[in-house]
């Protein structure tokens, strides 16, 4: 459980995206029922976007289902328009809901007690529901109830500056006999999207309901009902909602289709649909839940990362991807960046390999697109978008307007083109761990071949060195843009078109025919391929001249060097004192894991002592400006020993958004920390991987702290529960699957079945 209990309207917007619930299909942000002043109350369907005056398409704010009121002669029965007598509110992780209790005093002295459960169906991933308790504790009287639908949600509504509409109004009307229905549609492409209501009133099983109204209020949907509430009795109010897109059925369909669903939720009722939602959460927990012995905060911190992440990924469409904020939030616009590829997608391949095909096809849906946006360009193969949406397009705005209305130019788009090696090393390491040939025969391949081919454009001749160079490019650090040869997008690159060379000589022998077929459709000859081993062999790899440190990008070493030497009292760097006379980038202060993110990624490619070499050096200079940085530097400082330091890194990232470590957890949870988290569990502390034979590795390194661990993985034939204790030891054992060899500690160590 993830508990407020105390109310702070300063908070609200922290505590929406916290207790945001999803199913993969929508998320809806932890708004209360009755409203607020300060909210930001958000219901995003994955893959429905739209740009209207906007820089670029964004996830469409939809028609909010959410809103709830009493009134009591006309007085609201809300946290802000009452006294507090007793607030407590929590997210329920285990069991996928959000629940509430709170006693409220009105000016009148009417005291009552609302309590709730809320919950979006992971089994019907249309349904969703909140159910209230209301008792009326030292009066009797009629309760009205408002269900409104509100079509008049915005984009960014406390951002004047921002503001913007994505869907216009096209059915207000009933339900049924009772409910509300509302259809909206987005600006852009005419997406029609429906959401209908019913709301029962019960006490002691009986239908308490007297007074049943629609009314049509513009873009509002609103049914009033009353009841006659009793002194110490409990009314049950439920709100039942269900929303279809016309990505689902026609549009033509869409109120019909709700009514039938609704019809079929109402059968099944607000109780059973919520078991069957908790069986739901009890699968995909049996997949992904890891089990820490010894630091019990901790280990509920790294659960609510695993939870969010886990709860967004789509079940079934390969046609969505995951946003760097989840469904939680509107920053980024619900883009998909490097961080799926690298951050997230290690933990789906692992414990949700289905999911992790999808968010992979997703990159091949858009193929076409990246071959588009490499031409517009000037460059061949496939250039994939630092920023992508539903149509891969590159959704990163050129221009970025300050609050203050000051614009600059915004340059990611035009020099992180580290994006593109991201997406092929993506699809390496999915087809290292699931062994998924077929997807790799008729996806995966074709998008390494054109990556490959957009890196040979990318890199530049320079006939006085012999070398090849890519200029004008920045990596991970945001800080220096842009830089002639950044050690990490040239090691990357250099690493993708070997792979493709070595992949093109496999396919050739193991799968002639498919091999045929892909060079036939993209035109790919040996002579194309022998211009990739020539060029990935004089790719400059800029270090410190007589020693094994790697230069960041050239001229790096020649910045002003300045060094964190001080941390806040959440273990954060504060800000050297140089940095308020000097340009950050005109000095060796970098925002995130640029090298050591090299390290991370390319650790087979550098020894022992070059590792440690590099980590201290930049270890010292980074000041984790970006969320997806702490989860590196915790799994390279075990690699290189700095057990201590690797464990303050692991507790911040994963209580980066439960205490809001960067002030911005209102804009949503910061999805590739949640799966830098996990990997920093699995990958650093159990020190599991997976080598180029497939073949697992478990090399822990659990901290003083910790009595134990337990975590679960697929690998391509079985599904294994791994234990390791505080000695380090480990158990395996085979949950499903054939008996498999695991090398622990470089031993063979043979997995038990569970009954054996």
């Amino acid at each position: 459980m993830v508990v407020q209990d105390n109310y702070n309207p300063y908070e609200n917007l922290k505590y929406e995206s916290l207790f945001c619930l999803t199913n993969g299909y929508l998320g809806t942000r932890g708004s209360h029922e009755e409203g607020t002043a300060r909210s930001i109350p958000c219901t995003y369907i994955n893959g429905v976007f739209d740009k209207s005056e906007t820089f670029m398409r964004e996830l469409a704010n939809m028609p909010n289902w959410l809103t709830l009121k009493l009134y009591v002669e006309k007085e609201l029965i809300g946290i802000e328009n009452c006294d507090i007598l007793s607030f407590t509110r929590a997210l329920n992780m285990k069991r996928g809901c959000l629940v509430k209790s709170v006693c409220l005093r009105d000016r009148k002295g009417r005291e009552t007690r609302v309590e709730s459960v809320r919950f979006i169906s992971r089994a019907h991933v249309h349904r969703m529901a909140v159910r209230l308790y209301v008792t009326p504790l030292n009066y009797s009287g009629i309760i009205e109830i408002e269900n409104i639908i509100d079509g008049t949600v915005i984009n960014f509504c406390d951002a004047p500056r921002f503001k913007v509409k994505h869907t216009y109004l096209t059915k207000n009307e009933a339900l049924d006999e009772s409910g509300a229905y509302l259809e909206v549609a987005t600006r852009d492409n005419h997406l029609h999207e429906g959401c209908g209501t019913v709301v029962q009133a019960v006490q002691e099983g009986k239908d308490v309901v007297k007074t049943n109204v629609f009314h049509d209020f513009g873009e509002q949907a609103v049914e009033f009902l009353d009841f006659d509430a009793c002194q110490g009795e409990t009314a049950e109010l439920t709100k039942y909602a269900v929303i279809y897109t016309e990505r689902e059925v026609k549009k033509e369909a869409l109120k019909e289709t709700i009514q039938q669903e609704m019809k079929g939720f109402l059968q099944t009722g607000f109780e059973a649909e919520f078991e069957l939602h908790q069986k739901a959460c009890e699968a995909l927990w049996k997949e992904a839940d890891i089990q820490i012995e010894g630091d019990e905060e901790l280990n509920k911190a790294i659960r609510f990362n695993v939870f969010h992440l886990m709860s967004t990924a789509s079940e079934s469409d390969s046609h969505v991807n995951i946003g760097a904020k989840l469904l939680h939030g509107e920053e980024y616009g619900g883009h998909a960046f490097w961080d799926t590829e690298l951050f997230m997608l290690p933990f789906f391949a692992y414990t949700f390999p289905k999911k992790a095909r999808r968010l992979e096809t997703y990159r091949y849906h858009l193929l076409d697109a990246a071959r588009g946006n490499a031409q517009k360009n000037g460059f061949q193969g496939a250039q994939y978008p630092w920023e992508s949406a539903d149509d891969g397009t590159e959704q990163c705005p050129d221009w970025t307007i300050e609050p203050d209305g000051t614009c600059y130019r915004c340059y990611v788009a035009v020099y992180e083109h580290h994006v593109t090696a991201a997406v092929a090393f993506g699809i390496a390491n999915y087809v290292r761990i699931t062994k998924d040939t077929d997807f790799l025969l008729h996806m995966g391949a074709e998008i390494l071949m054109e990556t490959a081919r957009f890196w040979m454009s990318r890199c530049q001749y320079i006939e006085e060195k012999n070398r090849y160079e890519i200029h004008k490019v920045t990596g991970p650090d945001e800080w220096h843009e842009p830089v002639d040869n950044n050690v990490y997008t040239n090691y990357l690159a250099r690493w993708n078109l070997r792979y493709v060379i070595a992949l093109a000589e496999q396919l050739e022998q193991e799968h002639p025919e498919e091999y045929r077929n892909l060079a036939e459709k993209i035109h790919l000859t040996k002579e194309e391929i022998a211009s990739w081993q020539q060029v990935q062999g004089k790719i400059y790899l800029p270090k410190k001249e007589g020693t094994q440190l790697l230069e960041q990008f050239e001229g790096y070493f020649d910045l002003k060097e300045v060094l964190i030497e001080k941390y806040d009292k959440n273990d954060w760097p504060i800000r050297p004192e140089a940095l308020k006379t000097t340009k950050t980038s005109q000095t060796q202060i970098i925002k995130q894991a640029d090298v050591v993110m090299l390290l991370h990624l390319l650790g087979e490619e550098f020894d022992e002592e070059t590792t440690k070499l590099n980590y201290s050096y930049y270890e010292k200079r980074t000041m984790h400006g970006s969320s997806l940085s702490p989860s590196i530097y915790a799994i390279m400082g075990l690699k290189v020993g700095d057990a201590s330091k690797a464990y303050r890194y692991l507790r911040r990232a994963a209580f980066l958004d439960l205490v809001d470590l960067q002030g911005n957890t209102r804009e949503g949870i910061h999805a590739a920390n949640a799966g830098g988290v996990w990997q920093t569990v699995v990958f650093g502390f159990a020190g599991l991987s997976t080598d180029d034979a497939g073949r697992l590795h478990i090399n822990p390194k659990l901290p003083e702290e910790w009595k134990g661990l337990t975590f679960r993985i697929h690998c391509p034939e079985s599904w294994l529960q791994i234990h390791i204790d505080g000695e380090q030891h480990v158990d395996i054992t085979v949950l499903d699957g054939k008996e498999v060899d695991i090398l622990v500690n470089g031993k063979a160590v043979k997995a038990h079945k569970a009954d054996a």
